[in-house]
């Protein structure tokens, strides 16, 4: 039985939160994940792509590690058959139901590690 996407994307958000200390800046790893999210929302995925690879050392590459890692799970598809580099995203992107699910279980999952930074202070 597969996993709900719900626990998938809880699990998830909280690996972005428990790498906090890969970050340059740890602290400003809630500011990556709300900006992100925003570029996500308003943008799309291929700019959300983007926009991590602009922050990678700021947080970017660890929440593009675990959405990449997330969107390889069997429980999403895998919507990702390999790690996500630029030419797996725009392949992503030809899917509309595929794009649409992405795109959902990556908000919600940076939702959950926004919520859970927070959480820790």
């Amino acid at each position: 039985m597969a996993e709900q996407l719900e626990a998938v994307c809880a699990r998830y958000g909280s690996k972005i939160e428990n790498r906090q200390k890969e970050a340059k800046d740890p602290k400003r790893l809630q500011t990556i994940i709300r900006n992100a999210l925003g570029v996500l929302r308003e943008d799309g995925v291929f700019a959300f792509y983007l926009f991590l690879q602009y922050r990678k050392g700021e947080g970017g590459g660890v929440i593009w590690d675990e959405i990449c890692s997330l969107w390889q799970n069997a429980s999403v598809g895998p919507l990702l058959k390999a790690p996500g580099g630029k030419a797996e995203v725009i392949a992503l992107t030809d899917d509309l139901q595929a794009l649409l699910l992405a795109r959902e279980v990556a908000e919600r999952t940076l939702i959950y590690a926004l919520y859970g930074l927070r959480a820790k202070g």
